[in-house]
C-alpha cells in the first residue's frame, strides 16, 4: 500500500540541484526586431487570456531568438525552476517558427543546469529541417550565458491515419474530476492527518496559488505484493482558466506533463519522502497523438517500469476525459537517498 503524503501531491522541479525531502512526488536587445509570423500575433493581443497563456507569453529579441516576457516558477525549498516552466517556453519559441499547417508530434528534452528565477531566459532557436511533410527545431535555453536545457522539436503536416490503435483506459473506473477535492483541500486534509509537515502545507499552498493547472489526486492504493512495475498512479489535470488560442493547447500540456512524474519512481517502491535527499530530471519525451483541450480534464496515468543505478525510468500517458489517448511521456531521473548524499556532493 502506498501511503498518502505529500510525495504524491508535488510536481518535480525538472532541474539538477533541487535538494529536498518533500520532492518525491516538481541580453542585450538587438538592434532589428522582427515581426512574429501572423499567426501567433493574437495569442497575447488580449488581455484576458489564460494563466498558461500568460506564462508562455515571450518578447522576440531579433530572428529566432525570445525572451521570457514573465516570472517563472519556483517551488519552495527548490534551487531551481520547475521544469514545465523552459519546455513549454522553449515549445513556444520553435512554433513561432514553422508554417500554422505543421503541428507538433513529438519532445525531446534534456535538462543541463539549474535555472535561476530571479533571471529571465533566453530561448535560441536553430532550424534543423524543413520538409514536405515534416519540419524539426531545436531550441537552448540560456541564463549567463550557458545552457540550461536543450530541446529537438519535430512538426508534421497532419496526414491520413491507415493505422490506429491505443492502449485502453481506466479513467471510467474511477473517481471522476468533479467529485473529487480540489489540490488544496486534498492537501489540508493530509495536514490535519499528520501525513505531512508544515513546510509542505506550506510548499503545497504556495504550488496552488502560483501554477496555472488544476489538479485532482486519485488516491490510489495497491493489493500487499503488488511489483513496482504493476502499480499505475493517477491524476486528473487540466489548465486554469480558459485557453484562447489553439496552439497554446499543447503548449499547456508540455508544462503539466512534468508534474508529479519523476516521484513515481518512488511511490512505487513506497519509499517515505523524508528518505529522498535529491530528485531531478535528466531528459524528457513528450509524443502527441490526438487533438484535445488542455482546459479539459485529462488524467495522467504514470508508472516505473525500472529503477536502478541511482535513476529511475517513468511512463506517462495522458487521455482526455472520454479516452483518446492525447499524449504520451517518457522520463528519466536522478533519486539520491539522504544517506548518500551526505557522503557525495550533492552536485550532478
Amino acid at each position: 500500500m502506498i501511503s498518502p503524503t505529500l510525495s504524491l501531491l508535488l510536481p518535480e522541479i525538472s532541474t539538477p540541484s533541487y535538494i529536498c525531502g518533500v520532492h518525491c512526488l516538481g541580453i542585450i536587445l538587438l538592434s532589428t526586431l522582427h515581426k512574429q509570423p501572423p499567426h501567433m500575433t493574437a495569442l497575447f493581443s488580449d488581455n484576458d487570456v489564460s494563466p498558461v497563456e500568460k506564462l508562455l507569453k515571450l518578447e522576440q529579441l531579433d530572428v529566432d531568438l525570445f525572451k521570457s516576457a514573465e516570472p517563472l516558477y519556483m517551488a519552495r525549498g527548490a534551487r531551481g525552476l520547475y521544469g514545465g516552466n523552459v519546455i513549454s517556453q522553449s515549445f513556444m519559441a520553435a512554433i513561432q517558427t514553422v508554417p500554422v499547417e505543421y503541428k507538433v508530434h513529438s519532445m525531446h528534452c534534456y535538462f543541463v543546469l539549474a535555472g535561476d528565477p530571479t533571471l529571465p531566459v533566453l530561448y535560441k532557436v536553430e532550424h534543423v529541417r524543413d520538409g514536405h511533410s515534416f519540419a524539426t527545431r531545436t531550441v537552448q535555453a540560456r541564463q549567463r550565458g550557458r545552457c540550461i536545457f536543450t530541446t529537438t522539436i519535430s512538426f508534421q503536416i497532419a496526414a491520413e491515419a491507415k493505422l490506429s490503435h491505443q492502449p485502453n483506459y481506466f479513467g471510467a473506473s474511477l473517481p471522476q474530476p468533479d467529485d473529487l477535492p480540489d489540490y488544496a483541500a486534498t492537501v489540508g486534509e493530509l495536514y490535519k492527518k499528520g501525513y505531512i509537515a508544515k513546510g509542505e502545507l506550506m510548499s503545497a499552498e504556495q504550488l496552488s496559488s502560483v501554477v496555472p493547472m488544476d489538479t485532482r489526486i486519485v488516491m490510489n492504493e495497491y493489493p500487499d505484493g503488488t511489483p513496482p512495475d504493476q502499480k499505475k498512479n493517477y491524476l486528473w489535470v487540466r489548465a486554469k482558466g480558459k485557453i484562447k488560442n489553439e496552439q497554446a493547447h499543447a503548449m499547456a500540456l508540455a508544462y503539466i506533463s512534468d508534474n508529479a512524474l519523476l516521484g513515481t519512481s518512488a511511490r512505487v517502491n513506497g519509499v517515505n519522502a523524508q528518505d529522498i535527499a535529491m530528485m531531478v530530471s535528466l531528459d524528457h519525451s513528450i509524443y502527441f497523438h490526438a487533438p484535445f483541450k488542455a482546459d479539459e480534464w485529462m488524467l495522467f496515468q504514470m508508472n516505473s517500469p525500472w529503477t536502478g543505478s541511482g535513476r529511475g525510468l517513468v511512463l506517462g500517458n495522458i487521455f482526455t476525459q472520454d479516452g483518446i489517448l492525447a499524449a504520451s511521456i517518457i522520463q528519466e531521473g536522478v533519486i539520491r537517498f539522504s544517506d548518500l548524499l551526505a557522503k557525495s556532493k550533492p552536485k550532478l
